[in-house]
């Protein structure tokens, strides 16, 4: 009598579809998608550090105190702030490529319409409606890259695409002299023009890119993941079906390794997922988030995402992440937002001199990021993010008590390769550290608290300056790196090598 064979369960489907992808060696397509993702960070530094020259030099020109521009200098972070937390929950929801084409789209048109603005209230709401849309993009690309790819090489090309947001800077600092300097009235218009034309270009570029496997799981949409999983295979140079044979035998191999193992340990043991598969466990997690139905035919709560990030363990890691979000971007964009500012009314530097000074420091954020790259999947990433908020924690000191441009200088470069090398680490971190189904959710209101201290650090730098100033403010920052250090080193996860986790916590 001839045994039917078994249809796999879709458990199994989507463990065997993940472990192809994982399989994967980074290649052609990876590469694609550093690029793609890679070209949002930089014109969301791009727009962030030339609006910020802009407005640095419209607090001179127009005389506006220090108190009110700190909240100018804020704006856009407002708009960060939204931007993220309600691109997080909606990519879990809907999928991360609409999401990141929409987010530009509305930067886009509303940093043009900033170039319109006649008031320091107009200027406001444009700069924070644009923030909402370049919010909710980089947001969203360290999840939506990582989940392309395998574990081995996940902090190096997440390290890497992060790290295009120095060029940004850069090109900034080149443009600022060129468009700004000249004619500050009229060049700050500008350069708001000059800001939005290249994201126009990228939504032209991204139109094709392809949805996350990964999410397309936890909707069920097998057909739509199995159909990017092989595209990727076949970019890669394979065979997907021959792939998929040789992943199966290898998978197969592990599977009763594993089995005999258990049984020799405890016989009553039984295999954690379908089939026998442990990965088939965290597969089914996966498909069904919160309580949802495959293919999103259930009436799970659009906020429901949310609650996934207190739930067991993850409350905890959701608290240090936090932490690490509101210390780190703030003490950055702070830094970023009021150099160039404090430089012309502090130290006496010209309008010229001052954006010189910043494109100098904006280079040195190039080794910050490489390093950062270089290491990330050579050492513990908690190690890592230590050493770069300690390093950090150095630059500020030398900042505060620096008695000579030349040691000024050097110490406002370190500070900014610290500062903006640790990004590229907690961006990879923050995206291995929650499961597919929360993941976009976790990283997007992760950089919203992120945002919140982006805000408050420029408000509290033009306040403090006001009334203990220059050295006494980067005295104040390195407290806050300092406890940054303490959080990482002591409640931090370790996450290197570890692959993707699929499953949210059932504790409440």
């Amino acid at each position: 009598m001839t045994t039917a064979p078994q249809t796999p369960t879709t458990a199994e489907q989507q463990a065997a579809l993940l472990a192809r992808l994982d399989d994967l060696e980074p290649g052609k397509p990876h590469r694609r998608l550093m690029v793609m993702g890679g070209l949002g960070y930089t014109f969301d530094s791009f727009d962030g550090q030339l609006m910020g020259y802009a407005l640095s030099a419209l607090i001179v020109i127009w005389a506006i105190p220090a108190e009110v521009s700190g909240w100018l200098l804020s704006s856009i972070f407002f708009g960060y702030l939204v931007g993220a937390l309600v691109a997080g929950v909606l990519a879990d929801r809907f999928g991360r490529k609409r999401l990141m084409l929409t987010s530009l789209l509305i930067f886009s048109l509303c940093s043009l319409l900033m170039g319109t603005a006649t008031t320091v209230p107009e200027l406001f709401i444009w700069r924070a409606l644009a923030g909402i849309g370049i919010g909710a993009e980089t947001a969203l690309i360290a999840p939506y890259i990582s989940e392309f790819l395998p574990a081995k090489a996940r902090g190096t090309f997440v390290a890497r695409t992060v790290g295009f947001l120095a060029f940004g800077y850069i090109l900034a600092g080149v443009i600022a002299p060129i468009v700004i300097s000249p004619n500050p009235e009229i060049g700050w218009r500008i350069a708001a023009v000059v800001a939005a034309l290249p994201v126009v270009l990228l939504l032209w570029w991204r139109r094709r890119l392809p949805e996350s496997p990964r999410f397309l799981l936890t909707r069920g949409r097998i057909d739509e993941a199995t159909a990017v999983v092989e595209d990727f295979e076949r970019r890669s140079g394979l065979d997907p079906a021959e792939h998929a044979a040789a992943v199966a035998a290898r998978r197969a191999s592990a599977t009763g390794s594993e089995q005999q193992a258990t049984a020799a340990a405890d016989p009553a043991a039984s295999p954690a997922g379908p089939g026998g598969d442990p990965s088939a466990a965290g597969a089914a997690g996966a498909a069904a988030p919160d309580g949802a139905e495959p293919g999103g035919q259930g009436r799970s709560k659009l906020l429901a995402p949310l609650a996934g990030l207190w739930r067991g363990r993850l409350a905890r890691t959701t608290i240090v992440i936090w932490v690490l979000w509101f210390i780190l971007t703030g003490v950055n964009y702070g830094f970023a937002s009021w150099l160039p500012a404090l430089l012309i009314t502090a130290k006496g530097f010209t309008l010229t001199g001052s954006f010189l000074f910043a494109l100098v420091t904006a280079l040195a954020q190039l080794p910050g990021y490489y390093v950062a790259s270089l290491l990330i999947d050579r050492m513990e990433r908690k190690w890592l993010l230590a050493i770069y908020a300690a390093g950090g924690t150095v630059s500020a000191v030398i900042v505060a008590l620096a008695g000579s441009p030349s040691v000024l200088l050097l110490g406002c470069a370190l500070l900014a390769a610290f500062t903006n090398g640790a990004a590229a680490v907690y961006y990879t971190y923050t995206a291995e550290l929650y499961p597919t189904a929360v993941r976009a959710t976790g990283v997007g209101v992760a950089s919203a608290v992120g945002r919140i201290g982006a805000i408050s650090a420029p408000i509290a730098i033009g306040y403090l300056y006001a009334s203990i100033g220059f050295a006494n403010v980067f005295l104040c920052l390195v407290a806050a790196l300092v406890l940054a250090v303490v959080v990482v080193v002591v409640f931090g996860e370790r996450t290197s090598g570890r692959r993707l986790n699929e499953e949210v916590p059932s504790g409440s």
